[in-house]
């Protein structure tokens, strides 16, 4: 499962590459050509002094004989990183030297000030090698809200969801992406999800976690999945059903942690263990619904 808002966009794009053609396409206007199909391409980048360089994601674009067409450099940046400025001509350096193709830089930028900080600093590039990246922001994304739309590109609407998470309106999307994304079975829709969880602000991720448990039961966070797959293998049906209510425990103890730790609220230890100690999913749901707004630790396990 990807971990957070920076692994989320490049998550998706691994799952539904089309995504990357469609910011390409109908953001920034690139002609792109005819492909077959894309698969994911190693990130690291290696240079003569034995250092190597990470991207955040690396597509590449093939036709039906699996010929490379074109590759897109997918990077997140959620603040300002001078050093990005050199290192994202090596990943596109790279990738047109390696596979003999054009290459696409897009920028993933959370807040528009910060794709601002980038934008400002390409006109003043003091290099040979002028730098030219496709910077988008949430602001760039539309806001899906039309069922036909989303079921003809899910990945889109989960983009649209990630890109809408701190607004309100994320929740009229949930309906339209349940939809969308059940057509694809359980298991990718599964991993959709653990995207979309990933991807949201934490108030947000909590209403999307309560609208699927309601409407989507089939789906499951990658947590719950792992301890559930952890009990199978030990190979008795009591140990499956334990080993599925402590996942189910567990994830939601974790989302009441998460949940002060984003308000900037101190848990002490001793209330840290308790929580994620407790076996009464009921119960943890009520302290996740009492960290949204409770003034301290003690008040969220108060009897």
């Amino acid at each position: 499962m990807p971990s957070g808002e920076h692994e989320a966009p490049v998550a998706l794009a691994k799952l539904s590459p089309d995504i990357l053609v469609w910011l390409l396409a109908n953001v920034f206007g690139v002609k792109v050509p005819a492909y077959h199909h894309a698969r994911p391409h190693s990130t690291d980048v290696q240079v003569l002094v034995s250092r190597t360089y990470h991207a955040d994601g690396m597509i590449v674009f093939r036709d039906a004989d699996d010929r490379p067409l074109m590759a897109v450099v997918l990077e997140v940046q959620l603040g300002k990183d001078r050093a990005k400025l050199r290192t994202w001509k090596l990943y596109v350096a790279q990738l047109e030297v390696e596979m003999d193709v054009g290459t696409w830089l897009l920028v993933y930028c959370r807040e528009p000030w910060v794709a601002e900080w980038y934008r400002d600093r390409l006109d003043s590039d003091e290099s040979s090698l002028m730098l030219q990246p496709f910077i988008f922001t949430p602001d760039d994304i539309p806001l899906m809200l039309k069922e036909d739309q989303a079921r003809a590109n899910p990945a889109l609407a989960v983009l649209s969801a990630i890109c809408h998470g701190g607004h309100a309106e994320v929740d009229a999307l949930f309906p339209l992406l349940v939809q969308a994304l059940r057509p694809l079975g359980a298991e990718t829709a599964n991993l959709y999800h653990d995207v979309v969880l990933a991807g949201l602000p934490v108030a947000a991720r909590i209403r999307w976690e309560d609208f699927v448990t309601t409407t989507a039961h089939e789906w499951r966070s990658e947590l719950y999945r792992a301890m559930a797959a952890k009990a199978k293998a030990e190979g008795t049906a009591r140990g499956l059903a334990e080993g599925t209510a402590r996942g189910e425990a567990l994830g939601e103890a974790h989302s009441v942690l998460k949940v002060l730790e984003a308000r900037g609220i101190a848990v002490p230890h001793e209330i840290r263990e308790q929580i994620l100690a407790c076996t009464d999913v009921e119960q943890l749901d009520e302290w996740l619904r009492r960290a949204v707004n409770a003034a301290n630790a003690e008040d969220v396990v108060r009897p």
